[in-house]
Formats: structure tokens, C-alpha cells, sequence
């Protein structure tokens, strides 16, 4: 994921996907070369692909999506 936060949740959901390693975050400096580079990383470092699993594993083992449903209802 490449995350570009403006407003609102979006700069907290853009920490946690720099923190957990599932991707980058593109701050004010946006601009094309910039955005592009951050693509081309997550999209060519195993890293990224590697934290994504690893997360996706962790939500799976806990429940998580059953867990948020439970608390939304």
C-alpha cells in the first residue's frame, strides 16, 4: 500500500501501515516522481508482500474481522 494522507483518520491508518510494514507513506512532498517511487518500492521489495501476510495471518489467528463485527453490533 502506498498511502497518501490528507484529513480526518487518514494520517492515523497512514502510521499504522508505515508501522506495521505493509507499505509507505507519502507525505506533503507529494508529487509524481515521489509517488512513483514509493510504488515501485512496495511493489518490488519482498518486505512489504511478507508484513502484509504476516498481518493478514495475525488477523485470521485472532478473529479480528469477527472480533470488529462483534463490537460494531
Amino acid at each position: 500500500m502506498v498511502a497518501i494522507p490528507i484529513t480526518d483518520d487518514q494520517p492515523g491508518v497512514a502510521a499504522r501501515i508505515a508501522w506495521t510494514g505493509v507499505g509507505e507513506v507519502v507525505k506533503s512532498s507529494l508529487s509524481a516522481n515521489n509517488l512513483r517511487e514509493s510504488i515501485t518500492r512496495v511493489l518490488k521489495e519482498r518486505s512489504y508482500k511478507q508484513n502484509a501476510i504476516q498481518l493478514q495471518e495475525a488477523i485470521r489467528r485472532t478473529e479480528g474481522v469477527n472480533r470488529a463485527v462483534d463490537i460494531i453490533e
